[in-house]
């Protein structure tokens, strides 16, 4: 697999070391609805201003004048529609949250800021007392002018950012992604349907990878179960695929029977990296086909195999669309917990009262018994000894 084979590489590395040797995506231009949990690769540009006019932002009366006291118009204005009269001097009228507010409004008096009167044998509002006047009419560009740049290049297209985008009428993005991925879960001694065999196990990953990919920013498009053997993986890459990752679960280990690292040796992959100094979930390896289809490979073990995709699957996801990396959460851990200098120990813990995360102690890598009450995986070093800050990987619930 050549000398671009990375050894072990430390968590606090593995991010660079995949931005720098993964390809981005193309950019593609795409409708709003199809972008969620891709990347913006061009800035979201404001088509107009917001609002894009002066509207009200309570229910309540527009005024024109200082009053203290404004003859009442019969009219009421509502939202969504345009036209109506000029609001006189000394006149008010009724006006709902988000309608246009009449030409020459000088202020939206709140509902509760007014009570009626009369004057002249008119209806009319006067400011009730000791109530400050305050004005709340959204100003046209209140929010931001036509052509501001909204959202940067690099972000996440999540559903606040898709909101945004809809309201500064940009219906069409330049985005790189969302990743989708295909899964080929190994092992002969995997059993998913009918009574276990001597010497088998149930299949308890396949059914819940789609949910864990998700949570690291990856669509699943297909889960299949295979034996491990050579013409099984063979066959599995060989098909037409059209997902720019791959994912494979079993195998990893340098036994005899290491036969993922043949196939892709075979198929001429250039690893990236072949092991990640952290425990569980070290046992992994990432390389890139010949085409630019990227290959993770998981441990076997279940606990393993989500802490290794909880780590290195978001930092996939980053290189692919380009995305600037959030900040890292933080927690403060408290409790037993097993500490290593030479590699980062994972362990979950869940929330507890004072903003400090219990430690739930060394993890069992068989089965997701330990992530049933945990909120998040801390990912430890010798500087998180008890008291200490470690960073945070939030589990999905």
């Amino acid at each position: 697999m050549g000398d671009s084979v990375v050894g072990p590489v430390s968590v606090r590395d593995l991010d660079g070391v995949v931005r720098a040797e993964i390809t981005p995506l193309p950019v593609r231009l795409a409708l709003l609805s199809s972008v969620l949990g891709a990347t913006l690769a061009e800035p979201i540009v404001a088509g107009t201003a917001f609002p894009r006019v002066d509207t009200a932002a309570m229910d309540g009366y527009a005024v024109n004048g200082d009053g203290p006291m404004w003859l009442l118009r019969s009219e009421v204005r509502v939202a969504g529609r345009s036209g109506g009269r000029d609001l006189d001097l000394d006149c008010a009228v009724r006006i709902a949250t988000g309608a246009t507010t009449p030409r020459g409004t000088t202020a939206v008096l709140r509902e509760e800021h007014v009570v009626r009167t009369t004057a002249a044998g008119r209806e009319a509002i006067a400011v009730a007392p000791d109530v400050p006047v305050k004005d709340d009419t959204r100003r046209r560009g209140e929010h931001w002018a036509g052509g501001a740049e909204l959202v940067a290049v690099g972000t996440a297209v999540s559903a606040a950012v898709m909101s945004v985008a809809a309201s500064a009428e940009s219906p069409v993005l330049g985005v790189r992604g969302p990743v989708s991925a295909d899964v080929l879960v190994t092992g002969d001694e995997l059993c998913t349907s009918g009574p276990l065999s001597m010497g088998q196990t149930r299949d308890s990953l396949s059914p819940v990878l789609p949910e864990y990919l998700r949570a690291c920013g990856i669509v699943c498009q297909s889960v299949l179960r295979l034996d491990d053997d050579p013409e099984s993986l063979r066959d599995w890459f060989s098909a037409s695929r059209t997902p720019p990752l791959m994912v494979v679960v079993g195998g990893t280990g340098r036994g005899a029977a290491d036969h993922l690292r043949a196939v892709l040796a075979e198929l001429g992959a250039r690893v990236v990296l072949d092991g990640v100094a952290m425990r569980p979930g070290g046992s992994q390896l990432l390389a890139v086909l010949p085409g630019g289809r990227v290959v993770l490979c998981l441990p076997g073990n279940p606990f393993a195999a989500i802490v290794a995709l909880l780590v290195t699957g978001p930092a996939i996801v980053d290189a692919l669309t380009a995305r600037v990396p959030r900040a890292r959460l933080r927690g403060r851990i408290v409790g037993r917990f097993a500490v290593d200098a030479r590699r980062t120990r994972v362990v979950p813990v869940r929330q507890v009262s004072g903003g400090v995360w219990q430690s739930m102690g060394s993890p069992q890598t068989p089965h997701l018994g330990d992530l049933v009450t945990a909120h998040a995986l801390a990912l430890t070093g010798p500087a998180s000894v008890d008291g200490g800050l470690a960073e945070l990987l939030v589990l999905p619930q």
